[in-house]
C-alpha cells in the first residue's frame, strides 16, 4: 500500500495541472474569439468626414504646380530678336514702362497665325477622332456619320491648302523675283544681275524654266482636281514643288549676296532684290508648314474613318492606340506651330524702363538683332528648376503665384536639360510689387497647370498623392461601398507629376475613390462630407 500511494498522488496532480491547462486555454480562446468577432461586427469608424471625387475629375487637374525658386537680380534685359522678317508693329517707344512679357514688337507672322489655325483644326479633328474610337462600341452609327463628315471636311481642307500653296508660289516667283529676269514667263528668261559665279547664273536660269513649266502644270491640274482624288498623294506633290522653289529661292538669295552693281542693277536695286527675295522665302517656308499640317489632319480622319467602319470588336483593339497616335501628332504640330509664332513676337522678359529702342515699323531684322534695351535698377526675377516631367505641365505666359501673394508670369522655360541641376530651368516675371521680395531668397512657386484629361483608355489619369495610400504590400485608393465602408483597390505607380501621381493600372476615369487616404483602412466604416 505504501509503495503505490506515491504514483497514485503524482497521477492526480498531472491530470489536476491538464485540466487547468486546458481551462485557461479555452477561456484565452474564448476571448480571443470575442475580441475578433467585435472587430468583424464592430467596424472603427474613421473620426472625420470623408470625401470622394471621379478619377476623371481628380485628373482634370486645377491645382497648382508647387516649385522652389531663388530670386535674383536682372536689372537689365538686351532684347534681341529670335527670328529674321519685316516688322508689322512697335508697340513701345523710348521711356515707356513695360511689365514682364508685355509685347515690343511683331513681325509679319500671318502665314504663322494661319498654320497655328490650321494646326488647331487637325487637333480638334484628331480629338474628335478619338472621342470617336472611343464611344463606338455603343454608338456605330453616330461614329460613321462623324468620322465621315470629318473627312469631308478634311478634303475640303485639303483641297484649299493645295489651291492657297500654288497662289503663294505663284506670287513668290512671278510677283516677288520674275523682275530680275529678262523675258520671265519664256525659256529665253536671263538673270538681269551681275554676278562672278557663271555656273551659279546658268544653274539659277534653268532652275527658273523648269519652275515656270511646274508651275503652269500645277495651275491646270488644280482646275481638275476633286475631292475623289488621291488628296494625300496630291499634298506629297505639291510639297515636293514647293521644295524646288525653295531651293530655286534660296540660290537666288545666294547669288544677290555676290552681286555685282553695274548699269542694268544699281546697289540699291539689288538691295530691293534681296528683301523681295527674303520675302519670298519666307511666304514658300509657311507654305510647307500648311501642307504638313493639312496632310496630318487628312490622314488623321482617314484613319478615323477606316475605323468608324470596322466592326466594335476591332474598334475595342486596334482603334484607341490609332487614335491616340493621330492626337498626338496633332498636338505636336499644334505645339510647334505655337513655337514658330511665339517666335515672331518680340517680349520683354522683365518690367522695367524703355532705355534704348532700334528699330521702327517696316525695319528688317535679322535673326538676334538687337531690338530694344529694358532696364530697370532692383528689378528681379525668379529662377526655379522642374522636372521633366514637371515642365511638359507649364507654359511661356502661365500665370504663377510667389510666396502665396505676388504675381508672376512665365517668362521663358529652357529647351534643353540644365547638366548641373538636370532639371528644366524655368524663368519668372514678377507683376506688381516687389517689395515683398528679397535678391537671393528661396520661395515658394505655385504655377498654374496645362489642363490634362483623363481619356476613356486609362491613360493620362493622375491623383493626388493624398488619395494613394503606400503600405508594405503595395499602393492603393479606396472606394465606398454601399455600406458606407472602405473597399481597398491596389494600383501600379507612374511619374510623380508635383503633388499629383500617375496611376498606369488599376483605375478607370468613372471610378469614384476617396480624396484623402491618410489614416485610413480597408473595410473601415466612414462617413461621407456632404
Amino acid at each position: 500500500m505504501s509503495s503505490h500511494m506515491p504514483s497514485k498522488m503524482k497521477g492526480m496532480k498531472t491530470k489536476v495541472i491538464i485540466v487547468i491547462v486546458l481551462v485557461v486555454g479555452g477561456i484565452l480562446i474564448w476571448r480571443y474569439n470575442s475580441s475578433s468577432s467585435a472587430g468583424e461586427m464592430g467596424v472603427i469608424k474613421a473620426d472625420r468626414a470623408i470625401a470622394v471625387a471621379s478619377v476623371a475629375t481628380l485628373s482634370q487637374v486645377s491645382s497648382p504646380l508647387p516649385l522652389l525658386g531663388t530670386v535674383s537680380s536682372k536689372s537689365e534685359a538686351d532684347i534681341r530678336a529670335e527670328s529674321s522678317g519685316r516688322l508689322v508693329a512697335v508697340y513701345k517707344k523710348l521711356g515707356d514702362y513695360v511689365h514682364a512679357s508685355d509685347v515690343i514688337a511683331e513681325f509679319d507672322n500671318s502665314a504663322e497665325r494661319a498654320s497655328v489655325v490650321q494646326a488647331q483644326g487637325a487637333y480638334d479633328a484628331a480629338k474628335a477622332g478619338q472621342g470617336i474610337a472611343a464611344i463606338s462600341t455603343n454608338i456605330a452609327e453616330i461614329n460613321t456619320g462623324s468620322s465621315d463628315t470629318s473627312l469631308a471636311n478634311a478634303k475640303t481642307q485639303a483641297l484649299n491648302t493645295i489651291k492657297t500653296v500654288y497662289v503663294t508660289l505663284d506670287d513668290a516667283v512671278r510677283t516677288k523675283t520674275d523682275g530680275q529676269f529678262s523675258n520671265p514667263q519664256t525659256r529665253e528668261a536671263k538673270f538681269v544681275v551681275s554676278v562672278s559665279d557663271a555656273k551659279l547664273v546658268i544653274a539659277l536660269e534653268g532652275e527658273h524654266q523648269n519652275i515656270e513649266s511646274l508651275l503652269v502644270a500645277r495651275e491646270m491640274r488644280n482646275r481638275t482636281l476633286t475631292e475623289s482624288d488621291d488628296l494625300v498623294s496630291e499634298l506629297n506633290t505639291l510639297e515636293n514643288e514647293a521644295n524646288i522653289v525653295k531651293t530655286y529661292l534660296d540660290d537666288l538669295s545666294l547669288a544677290l549676296n555676290h552681286a555685282i552693281p553695274d548699269n542694268s542693277a544699281s546697289q540699291a536695286t539689288i538691295e530691293g532684290y534681296k528683301t523681295n527675295t527674303s520675302l519670298a522665302r519666307t511666304s514658300v517656308g509657311g507654305s510647307l508648314t500648311t501642307i504638313a499640317l493639312s496632310g496630318t489632319a487628312l490622314s488623321a480622319s482617314i484613319v478615323g474613318s477606316k475605323v468608324a467602319q470596322k466592326s466594335l470588336e476591332q474598334s475595342n483593339t486596334g482603334s484607341t492606340a490609332s487614335t491616340d497616335a493621330s492626337l498626338k501628332s496633332a498636338l505636336g504640330l499644334l505645339q510647334a506651330a505655337l513655337a514658330r509664332l511665339e517666335s515672331t513676337i518680340i517680349r520683354s522678359p522683365i518690367s522695367g524702363t524703355v532705355n534704348s529702342i532700334s528699330v521702327h515699323t517696316g525695319d528688317f531684322i535679322p535673326p538676334f538683332g538687337e531690338v530694344a534695351v529694358v532696364s530697370n535698377n532692383g528689378a528681379l526675377e525668379v529662377v526655379a528648376y522642374a522636372t521633366l516631367e514637371d515642365a511638359t505641365v507649364l507654359r511661356v505666359g502661365s500665370k504663377v503665384t510667389i510666396e502665396g501673394s505676388v504675381g508672376g508670369v512665365i517668362t521663358s522655360i529652357a529647351h534643353a536639360i540644365d547638366p548641373k541641376t538636370k532639371k528644366i530651368e524655368i524663368r519668372i516675371g514678377i507683376l506688381g510689387s516687389q517689395n515683398a521680395l528679397i535678391n537671393g531668397q528661396s520661395v515658394r512657386i505655385d504655377a498654374t497647370r496645362v489642363h490634362v484629361v483623363a481619356t476613356t483608355n486609362n491613360k493620362n489619369i493622375q491623383i493626388p498623392l493624398s488619395a494613394l495610400k503606400i503600405t508594405p504590400l503595395g499602393s492603393q485608393v479606396f472606394t465606398v461601398s454601399t455600406s458606407s465602408t472602405l473597399i481597398a483597390h491596389p494600383v501600379k505607380e507612374g511619374k510623380l507629376l508635383g503633388d499629383q501621381i500617375e496611376i498606369i493600372e488599376g483605375l478607370t476615369p468613372d471610378m469614384e475613390i476617396v480624396t484623402d487616404a491618410r489614416g485610413l483602412k480597408n473595410g473601415q466604416a466612414i462617413t461621407l462630407s456632404k
